[in-house]
């Protein structure tokens, strides 16, 4: 039925969840059996007094959040106070810097983009994501970001090869009402269906399981990718998306286990789902740290008021893996494991994972521009 190639991908699956009991420091694989039905829970806040100086406490309780649930929600108590670099989130990152994965931040093109720039001032090392009204006189193109619209679950950079490796998202200002960011653990949903239905935790490692394109607008491009990989450092990874604005989600079609996967993930990563944990971003200086290889994060629906202290804004800046991800790319492949990508070198090699590239509706292909 398979082709070498895809047997080989799938094998791969035992040893994803042999990374990932060590990683979690677990010893039975059925410690995770329970993960889709625990009750939904908010993640609790460091509340750090002085983001100019975090005390001891408040870092440890930051570090030890991020590893035990791959999220580390903080709130700022003096948010109104001036920063000493060019945003607050930078004077946080700077002293976690021996703490978080914090080493390899990226200049991303949207940090000046000229419509935030004359919305909120000089370019401030962060991208900007607020409701972006559509231009009059034609239909426009907006990210769902940028709209006031749920964005379903997602990892972020999709046209980044997996390389995102941590993201802070900071409220500069919070909506009047909505805007919860609810977080979903990938892998360990995967070890639960593992136990489950092994067939179909198997499939979610087909290299083309699950293709996402962003069919226009300047971040245009289609990825195929399995659900879960070995990255480029040997670590469990997740690939997943839902339909969500204009992003388009297409499972390959031809195998009912990866149905199954499909369905089993969907119905566990929708707000308030069980296994799923959120942020109540609902003031100025909420903020969270993701860890975005397994991470997958979705956001609610949201009501802007007619002040603008009653308008959400969010900063946000990605760090990277590596310093060499650390130069903006866009790109159709995945960072996977060297001797993982050999077996498909036309899509994750690492011609794939270089310059800009841009998708291409009429035929359906990414064509290199840079």
């Amino acid at each position: 039925m398979w082709t070498q190639v895809e047997t080989s991908f799938l094998n791969c699956a035992d040893e994803f969840l042999h990374l990932l009991l060590r990683e979690r420091g677990v010893s039975d694989i059925e410690a995770f059996l329970a993960t889709g039905s625990r009750p939904p829970f908010p993640v609790p806040p460091v509340i750090v007094r002085d983001f100019r100086s975090l005390a001891t406490a408040e870092r440890a309780e930051i570090r030890r959040s991020y590893d035990e649930l791959g999220v580390a929600h903080f709130i700022v108590g003096n948010p109104a106070c001036e920063s000493q670099g060019p945003h607050v989130l930078f004077d946080i990152c700077h002293q976690l810097r021996d703490d978080l994965p914090l080493h390899h931040p990226l200049p991303h093109p949207l940090e000046g983009h000229p419509e935030a720039v004359s919305r909120f001032g000089p370019a401030d090392g962060t991208v900007k994501i607020y409701n972006l009204p559509k231009p009059s006189g034609g239909p426009g193109y907006r990210e769902v970001a940028e709209t006031s619209d749920p964005f379903e679950v997602h990892l972020d950079g999709l046209g980044s090869g997996g390389t995102v490796q941590t993201v802070i998202l900071y409220m500069d200002s919070a909506p009047l009402f909505g805007g919860i960011t609810f977080f979903y653990d990938l892998p360990a949903l995967g070890a639960a269906l593992s136990v489950q239905d092994p067939e179909a935790f198997r499939a979610l490692f087909l290299p083309d399981a699950l293709t996402a394109i962003r069919p226009r607008g300047k971040g245009a491009i289609k990825v195929v990718s399995p659900v879960f990989y070995l990255n480029e450092f040997g670590q469990p990874h997740a690939f997943f998306r839902k339909d969500s604005g204009e992003y388009r989600m297409t499972w390959r079609s031809d195998h009912p286990p990866l149905e199954r996967a499909r369905q089993f993930l969907h119905e566990h990563t929708s707000p308030f789902a069980g296994g799923s944990f959120f942020v109540p971003l609902t003031r100025p200086g909420c903020a969270v740290f993701s860890r975005n290889r397994d991470m997958a994060h979705g956001r609610t629906g949201l009501i802007d008021g007619d002040q603008p202290d009653q308008r959400r804004r969010l900063s946000r800046k990605w760090f990277m893996s590596a310093a060499k991800h650390s130069v903006y790319k866009h790109v159709p492949g995945t960072a996977m494991r060297e001797d993982i990508a050999r077996l498909m070198p036309e899509r994750f090699g690492g011609d794939q994972l270089v310059g800009e590239w841009l998708y291409d509706q009429t035929t359906d292909l990414n064509r290199r521009v840079t």
